[in-house]
């Protein structure tokens, strides 16, 4: 049986084992990536030591969240994240700073959160049935997009509601975590997006779909 078909609306179908394999690969690399930072080179000479990696200030985690959904659909990509996070919820730390349910607390796990639609609309949008780098690149755009308003909508929500409890918030508490969570890493994780649009092309086209 092919893998891969097409229905009625000339849309890409995945079998559901390559789906679930490319969800398994997503979770790993997904875990693996949160943990790896993204460093570019800047020669400043012509010898090899004058190569001097500079941090972007990000890690991989993307990467692994939207490739997913580039090669294996919008469920691949949302069953990956799923995992992901229900592993980080129940104690295993694969999240940046740990895990387990305390991990609510954290202002920035709205983040986490959007991983999950994120990873959706940009399986959604890439799996049309063609394969194109500037449909990859809008797709892995508008699930970051995503990604950040789940995480600004959570810390909107974590203002709020945190003072409640008794612990008192800065008056510019929700602007400040928004500046650190979203606008500093947002360039930086907009330069990813060609590499992951580039890599699933050329997987894509390996693979003949």
């Amino acid at each position: 049986m092919n893998p891969l078909a097409k229905d009625d609306q000339n849309q890409l179908k995945i079998n559901p084992i390559h789906e679930f394999l490319w969800a398994l690969t997503g979770l790993m690399l997904t875990v693996f990536g949160t943990f790896v930072e993204v460093f570019f080179v800047i020669p400043q000479g012509t010898s090899l030591e004058s190569f001097t990696p500079t941090s972007l200030g990000v890690t991989y985690q993307l990467v692994g969240v939207f490739l997913t959904g580039c090669l294996g659909g919008k469920n691949a990509g949302t069953y990956a994240q799923i995992a992901y996070l229900v592993l980080g919820l129940f104690k295993l730390p694969v999240f940046y700073q740990g895990g387990t349910f305390e991990y609510l607390n954290q202002p920035s796990f709205g983040y986490i959160l959007g991983f999950i639609p994120g990873a959706w609309l940009c399986g959604y949008l890439a799996i049309p049935g063609k394969r194109r780098l500037e449909i990859f690149v809008y797709a892995i755009f508008f699930g970051l997009l995503v990604v950040h308003l789940c995480g600004i909508l959570y810390l909107v929500g974590y203002t709020f509601i945190t003072p409640i409890f008794g612990n008192e918030l800065d008056p510019n508490y929700l602007t400040d975590a928004i500046n650190l969570y979203t606008v500093t890493p947002f360039f930086s994780q907009i330069i990813l997006i060609p590499l992951i649009a580039t890599v699933a092309f050329i997987i894509r086209l390996i693979l003949f779909y």
